[in-house]
C-alpha cells in the first residue's frame, strides 16, 4: 500500500474513531440546561461543572425523575428538604410538583448543595452528605474508622455513597471541558 493511501485510510478511522467517541461522551454526558446551571451557580457560588456532574449523577439530566425515596427531578430534592431551606431563608413553601420544574430544581439542588458546603470544610465530605444526608456524614466524621481528622471521609461505609463520589470525579473530568 502506497504511503499516501495508507495516509487517507489512517486519517478516515481515526476521524470515524473520534466523532464516535465524542457521540458517546454527548450520549453519557449530556449538557442541557446550562444557562440554568451556570445561573445558580453562580448565585450559590458554586462551580457549574460540580453542578452539571451532580445533575448527570441524580437524574441523568431527566426532569421526571423520582427515586424510591422520593427525590425529586434533575438534581433529586426531597420536598422536605426544599421547604427546610425555605424557612432558612424565610421564603414561601413550595409544592411538590413544582420541584420537576428544571429552574425550580436546580435553584434548590444549589441551594442545599452550598448549605452543605458551609456545614463542611471539605468539598467532598459535602458531596457525601448530598448522597447519604447531613446526619448520617457527621456520625461518619465522628468514627475514626471512617475520618481520621472529623473533617474528610477517609472511608465511606456505604458502597452507594462511595460510588456516587466516584461518578461525580469522573463527571467533573468530562464536565469541566464543556462548561
Amino acid at each position: 500500500m502506497k504511503k499516501g493511501a495508507f495516509l487517507l485510510i489512517f486519517m478516515i478511522i481515526f476521524t470515524f474513531s473520534l466523532a464516535g467517541y465524542k457521540f458517546i461522551v454527548a450520549i453519557s454526558h449530556p449538557l442541557k440546561y446550562q444557562e440554568t446551571i451556570i445561573k445558580y451557580a453562580n448565585i450559590y457560588d458554586l462551580s457549574p461543572t460540580l453542578i452539571a456532574s451532580i445533575i448527570n449523577t441524580e437524574s441523568s439530566f431527566n426532569t421526571g425523575a423520582v427515586s424510591n425515596k422520593d427525590a425529586i427531578g434533575l438534581m433529586q430534592i426531597k420536598l422536605t428538604t426544599a421547604n427546610y431551606l425555605n424557612d432558612l431563608h424565610k421564603r414561601d413553601h413550595i409544592k411538590r410538583e413544582d420541584l420537576f420544574d428544571s429552574e425550580i430544581n436546580i435553584e434548590y439542588g444549589c441551594m442545599y448543595l452550598k448549605y452543605l458546603m458551609d456545614r463542611f470544610d471539605d468539598q467532598y465530605t459535602a458531596i457525601s452528605a448530598y448522597n447519604a444526608g447531613e446526619t448520617r456524614v457527621r456520625t461518619w466524621l465522628k468514627d475514626k474508622e471512617y475520618s481520621s481528622d472529623g473533617i474528610t471521609l477517609n472511608n465511606i461505609p456505604y458502597k452507594e455513597t462511595r460510588n456516587y463520589l466516584i461518578k461525580i470525579k469522573q463527571n467533573m473530568k468530562f464536565y469541566k471541558k464543556l462548561i
